[in-house]
Order: structure tokens, then C-alpha cells, then sequence
């Protein structure tokens, strides 16, 4: 069985790619121009635009694509406007019969459309590319991409018309109403005018306030971050130093039970006795231990007194108490002193008194 190939939904793609000899409707300054499109005028909404282009006078030019869904409507209507603080100024406006799309090779027209003024005057031309989609009646002939546009068919429609006279009463009569409070607010014509340039002035000084405001903004992100990676940085730096500082802290070798991994402080100071009998040359008798415990207990003394701390291999243990750079210090457990064990950086080893 055989079924007939579905089309797609009828569209109509839309290129403004500028306009040339257009009416000025500016009175200070250049005029900003934008068009837009429908395939509806009654219905406002249905209109699509382009971005305004600032201060082109003249001769704008966009080079943006839109696209329609056609449902049997016959007529593109083309409406270019200037952007104003008030109601919008209609520059010029156009009806564009789809037709002569539709018929064109392949569905595609590159064509100059003549524009009228809202009374109805023939001033300015636009440049459109119009491509159908998917309508009945297409000529699919290959036509050769890009090329020169050729002059195309626009006109009038009455009932358009009757919109963009409406338009540009709108418009009179927002400036006809900036107009009579200028008034009220200047003494004179001339004050009138001088307030139209300033207000043009302000909106220049705000728009720069505006982008002076989003630069200062971007610094104190910026500050902010810089500020953060700062602190990042310092803490990474000071958590190296600690890591280092471990590092080099060795704890003393302490005499240990067995494999138990207690200390034997009892062992700890028979060490220390034996080691000190050598020097003396005893024999570790008891006369010669109380002998030793009697030094040990004057040693003890003087050590409970605070000397200063030696940093070359000084054995300390734990109570004893040393003075370093003008503070007091009590040793913690039991070690040999080295001059990377001070106590301001031991703090394993030393604790301030």
C-alpha cells in the first residue's frame, strides 16, 4: 500500500537585512530604528522585531531572521520604527504580497520593497530575503544561493494604514504631553528646548552612571576573589608550616616495657643514675646511689628554680622548668635538648609557665 508523503507546516523565513533613504522623524539627534513584522497587524502580539540600531539615522541595517506560520495569510506587513523615551515614532511601513515568494525559484525572493510614510507617501526602500516553506503551489526550482536582490512588490494596505496613522497619533500626543510639561516646568520656548537637550544628557550621564556602576561592581567581585584566593593561599601556607613543624618535633626516645609500649620511669632514672656513676667513676653502690641521689636532688633544685634553657643536648625532664627569651617554661616529658626544640616552637616538649 502506498501513502502519500506528509508536507510540513506551511512557514514563512523573514531576513531584514537593512533599509536605505528613509524619512528622518527625529527632531534632535539621529533617529533609532528598528522593523517589525507580522502576518496579523490586528494583533499585536504577533509581531516580531529587531534590535534597535543606534543613531543609524537613515540607513539601518540589521541582518536578523525570523520565521511565520503560514495559515493562508496573504500579506507580510512591515513596520520600521524609531525607539523614543515616550511612544515610538512610525518612520515608515509596507504590505508584501507572499504570492510573489511562493512563486519565486525554489521560494526564495532577495528583493528591494518601496516603503511609505504614514500619509501615505512613497520614501525609503527595505532590503528582505522571504523564503516559503512547505506551501502549496511552490516553485521548487534550484536557485542559486546569495546573488543581487531585485526590485519587489509592495503596497498599501488601508487597513494597515489605518494602524500606523494611529501609531503616530499615539506618538504626537505623548510628545504633544512631554511638551506641555516642559512648559510648566521652563519659563520660555527656549527653556523648553534646553530641557529637551538635558534630559538627552542625563539619560547619556545615566546610562555612563549605569556602566560606571556594573564596572565598580566587576572590581569588588574581583577584589572579593582575589581576596578569598589570598586567604586560601595563607591558610594552604600555614597548614605546610604545621605539617613541617610535626615533621621535625620527634619525640625523645623513652625507655619502654617490654613490647607493651609503656615507659619505665623507673628504669628511666636508673639509667640516668648508672649513666652518672660512670662519669664518677663509682661502682653503683648504695653509698655511691646516695651519693648520686643527693646530686640529683640539688640538680633538681636548681632545675625547679628555672634556669635557662640550653639548647645543646641538655637532658630535661619532666617539671623542669627553664626561662627562654624573658618567659618561663615547665618540660612536658623527657628529652634531650636540640636547638630546634625551643620552647616557643616544642610545644609537645614545653608548656608556658
Amino acid at each position: 500500500m502506498m501513502f502519500a508523503q506528509q508536507q510540513g507546516q506551511p512557514t514563512l523565513s523573514v531576513t531584514a537585512h537593512g533599509a536605505q533613504n528613509l524619512q528622518d522623524v527625529e527632531t534632535i539627534g539621529k533617529q533609532d530604528p528598528y522593523v517589525q513584522f507580522s502576518t496579523d497587524f490586528q494583533n499585536a502580539k504577533s509581531f516580531q522585531k529587531t534590535y534597535v540600531h543606534k543613531d543609524a539615522g537613515k540607513t539601518p541595517t540589521w541582518n536578523q531572521s525570523f520565521t511565520f506560520t503560514l495559515a493562508g495569510e496573504p500579506e507580510l506587513f512591515v513596520e520600521i520604527m524609531d525607539e523614543e523615551t515616550t511612544a515610538d515614532a512610525v518612520i515608515a511601513f509596507a504590505a508584501i504580497p507572499i504570492n510573489q515568494v511562493v512563486h519565486a525559484p525554489g521560494g526564495t525572493f532577495n528583493g528591494i520593497f518601496e516603503v511609505y510614510t504614514p500619509s501615505g507617501k512613497a520614501q525609503g526602500e527595505i532590503n528582505l530575503t522571504l523564503t516559503a516553506h512547505n506551501v502549496p503551489g511552490q516553485n521548487t526550482t534550484f536557485v542559486q544561493p546569495g546573488g543581487q536582490p531585485v526590485k519587489g512588490t509592495s503596497h498599501i494596505n488601508e487597513a494597515h494604514q489605518k494602524r500606523i496613522k494611529s501609531l503616530a497619533n499615539k506618538e504626537k500626543a505623548a510628545d504633544v504631553g512631554t511638551a506641555a510639561l516642559g512648559g510648566l516646568l521652563a519659563v520660555g520656548a527656549g527653556l523648553l528646548a534646553n530641557k529637551l537637550v538635558n534630559d538627552n544628557k542625563k539619560e547619556e550621564e545615566a546610562k555612563k552612571e549605569a556602566e560606571r556602576a556594573a564596572a565598580a561592581e566587576r572590581e569588588r567581585f574581583e577584589n572579593e576573589k582575589k581576596h578569598l584566593e589570598e586567604q586560601r593561599h595563607q591558610f594552604e601556607q600555614q597548614q605546610h608550616q604545621a605539617q613541617q613543624q610535626q615533621h621535625h618535633v620527634v619525640q625523645p626516645q623513652e625507655h619502654y616495657q617490654g613490647g607493651s609500649g609503656h615507659y619505665d620511669q623507673g628504669k628511666h632514672k636508673k639509667d640516668k643514675k648508672d649513666k652518672k656513676s660512670k662519669r664518677h667513676g663509682g661502682s653503683g653502690s648504695d653509698s655511691d646511689s646516695s651519693s648520686d641521689s643527693d646530686s640529683d636532688s640539688d640538680s633538681d633544685k636548681k632545675k625547679k628554680k628555672g634556669k635557662k634553657w640550653d639548647a645543646h643536648g641538655r637532658s630535661y625532664s619532666a617539671g623542669d622548668k627553664v626561662k627562654y627569651n624573658g618567659d618561663k617554661y615547665i618540660c612536658l616529658q623527657g628529652h634531650n635538648s636540640q636547638p630546634d626544640w625551643a620552647p616557643t616552637v616544642a610545644h609537645s616538649l614545653w608548656r608556658r609557665d
